[in-house]
Parts: structure tokens; C-alpha cells; sequence
């Protein structure tokens, strides 16, 4: 039943969302000779929902959220059908009019361990 739960999420977000492509930065080793450590990118395409949070402010973990803030509710399929990777807190976003967002909180929804999808605060720069 859940997979059939994660498809039928991929395509209601599909239908009313918006391409988006994840980025992810990741430190390799520290490199003594250079003083300094590679980085890697590592890119994933998928599909969002993504809605103003409303006037006012709220927090999260003790941080302000304001109302330039959104949430944003990310397929847990890739663009391909795939499994995505899960969002972490500072990987980005870019939505499909070009807007760069960071994610500042993301926590998936899985019941029976699956992973359906994934609720994300996200930060334009600012």
C-alpha cells in the first residue's frame, strides 16, 4: 500500500507543482599540500509544491521563520521514477523560475519506513 501511497503523491505534486533541481555540497578530504579541501556537487532532479506560510512569524528549533520563508512539499520520486536521495538542511533548491532556496528544516513523511515525501522549510537568499 505504501508504494502505491508514494506514486499517488508523485502525481498529485506533479500535477499542481513545479520542477525543481536539489543541490547538494559536500567537503572531501583535506588536501595538507593545497591547504584546503575538494568540494563535490552532487545534483538531483524532482518536483514541488511550494506556498507561502502566512502572515506573521513563527519559530522553528528557535529560529525565526517570516513570511518571505516557505513551505514547500517535495516528491520522495526523482524526476526518473527513482527513489530521491533526502533532503538535507543547507542543500538547495532551484524552482523552475530560477529562484536559488536553502533548506532550513526537512522531515519526511513515512509511514511503514517509506518515505512518500518531504515537508521543507526553504530560504530564498536574502
Amino acid at each position: 500500500m505504501t508504494v502505491a501511497q508514494r506514486l499517488s503523491a508523485d502525481r498529485m505534486i506533479e500535477a499542481k507543482g513545479q520542477a525543481v533541481t536539489l543541490t547538494r555540497q559536500a567537503s572531501g578530504a583535506y588536501d595538507p599540500a593545497t591547504g584546503s579541501a575538494s568540494v563535490t556537487t552532487t545534483t538531483q532532479a524532482g518536483k514541488v509544491v511550494i506556498l507561502p506560510f502566512g502572515a506573521g512569524l513563527r519559530k522553528l528549533a528557535g529560529e525565526n521563520i517570516s513570511q518571505a520563508d516557505r513551505q514547500c512539499t517535495l516528491s520522495a520520486l526523482n524526476n526518473a521514477g527513482a527513489a530521491l536521495t533526502p533532503p538535507e538542511v543547507n542543500d538547495t533548491l532551484t524552482d523552475a523560475s530560477g529562484n536559488v532556496w536553502t533548506i532550513i528544516e526537512s522531515s519526511p513523511l513515512a509511514p511503514a519506513g517509506l518515505d512518500i515525501l518531504y515537508e521543507l522549510t526553504i530560504r530564498g537568499s536574502e
